[in-house]
């Protein structure tokens, strides 16, 4: 089959899909046991594709854009962004962009394009579309849609996952995807509590923004929580989908990324959930006149003995 060529993909969606499909390459190519200086036999579906994912995702995060002040400058009214959550279909999005047309072009003429994958790409559709709204309105989020956001925000490594197998000609390993699906989801709010000032400067979505606005006090002990639920089910999967191999392979990747917390790096990874922040306004206007976001108070893991000074010290 041969594809209308057309200028779909910029350069910077190239330069940004490098590092996610090294990423990928590096702690997915083991768990399918295929070495990864085989990169090359997979590259051409798997940088296309990512990069059109990313072409895609410049588009939406266009689309809306917070301010400090929690203004929003859009394309589009703010009530069409709001009302724009519904799932779609591929073929509704294709016709209205280019990047994401050529890409499901692909797929189809390659047969990639099997339910599992269009799934995942609905995924993707569903995920910025919450997106914009968040993003519109990120104090306005529900735990409910601050979750869901999060289960949806990886469907790009899914998707390259999913494509693996059938480029590899191997059917799906369910049980590693459904442990994957749980690493994916640990990884991401690691992220979200890394960049939690720099979002609250900046007024843009963040899971621990909607936690610590619907706990306050209480946010950090609510979040350690819902950690422990997602790494009890990790946990489990891991169990079930890995030899000792495949084990040993997966968290020596882990341990070289101090990775999400220590159910995935036993011994370099640690979660380091901040203080809530209560009244944001004061660290916006700060921020404001600063090169970079103040640091945040992450309390010590460990706590001290009553009495010993030189141990806190």
């Amino acid at each position: 089959h041969f594809l209308m060529a057309a200028p779909t993909l910029s350069f910077e969606s190239f330069r940004s899909a490098r590092a996610t499909v090294e990423d990928f390459t590096r702690s997915y190519f083991p768990l399918h046991r295929v070495p990864v200086d085989a990169f090359l036999n997979f590259m051409d579906v798997l940088y296309f594709v990512e990069a059109s994912l990313y072409e895609a995702d410049e588009r939406n995060e266009a689309a809306v854009e917070a301010r400090p002040d929690g203004s929003i400058r859009s394309r589009e009214s703010l009530s069409a962004q709001l009302g724009s959550t519904c799932r779609q279909t591929l073929e509704e999005c294709a016709h209205r962009e280019p990047a994401w047309m050529a890409m499901v072009d692909l797929l189809k003429a390659r047969g990639l394009l099997d339910s599992n994958v269009r799934w995942l790409l609905e995924d993707g559709l569903e995920y910025w579309a919450l997106e914009r709204r968040l993003c519109a309105a990120p104090l306005e989020a529900s735990v409910a849609e601050a979750q869901r956001a999060l289960s949806l925000k990886s469907f790009d490594y899914r998707v390259l996952n999913r494509l693996m197998y059938q480029l590899r000609g191997a059917p799906y390993d369910e049980p590693m995807i459904a442990c994957m699906h749980e690493a994916e989801l640990l990884v991401e709010i690691e992220d979200d509590l890394k960049d939690y000032g720099k979002d609250v400067a900046r007024n843009s979505f963040n899971i621990y923004r909607v936690y610590a606005r619907e706990y306050r006090e209480r946010a950090a002990e609510e979040m350690a929580a819902f950690i422990a639920q997602i790494e009890e089910r990790y946990l489990k999967l891991r169990a079930a989908a890995m030899d000792e191999g495949l084990l040993a392979a997966h968290i020596a990747r882990n341990e070289e990324q101090s990775s999400a917390g220590p159910a995935m790096a036993p011994s370099t990874g640690r979660w380091e959930i901040p203080v809530p922040i209560l009244d944001e306004e004061p660290l916006r206007r700060l921020s404001a006149g600063l090169a970079r976001v103040p640091l945040l108070f992450v309390p010590p893991v460990a706590t001290c003995d009553v009495g010993s000074e030189e141990a806190c010290a």
